[in-house]
């Protein structure tokens, strides 16, 4: 198993790389106002008028602007590999059950490991207790 790099990242530090983020539809408005309270550029789908879209064209919107997406979608993976690799970031949030209290757990836990050089363009993949990065 490989050892995790640990980093005591701010959350600022976090959101300042991350510059802004495009928050998917799923996640939910305490989360949303979670993140834009500690310092997240937030973008809501609807914001770039594609609420309801499919994840394709918010990968592709995402990619072509340099954004971001945080999601709970895993089909975002699926996006990231076929279409868009090492051209766009995508952090998945696996939280269980995911409430909004589940998820901001999860982040905060997250934000303290996360190498932030490293996520940029790529696929990040958050539980509690492991962050994948992916190329």
């Amino acid at each position: 198993m490989p050892r995790e790099r640990r980093n005591n990242h701010s959350l600022k530090e976090l959101a300042e790389n991350l510059r802004p983020i495009i928050v998917d539809e799923n996640i939910p408005k305490d989360v949303r106002e979670w993140l834009a309270k500690n310092g997240f550029d937030i973008v809501n789908v609807s914001e770039i008028h594609l609420r309801s879209g499919k994840d394709y064209a918010i990968a592709e919107y995402a990619a072509r602007n340099g954004i971001a997406v945080i999601t709970l979608d895993k089909d975002f993976a699926l996006m990231y590999h076929m279409f868009q690799k090492g051209t766009l970031t995508i952090i998945i949030i696996r939280a269980k059950p995911a409430t909004p209290a589940n998820i901001i757990e999860t982040l905060t836990a997250a934000q303290k490991r996360i190498n932030l050089k490293e996520i940029r363009n790529k696929l990040v993949i958050i539980t509690k207790k492991r962050i994948r990065i992916i190329s």
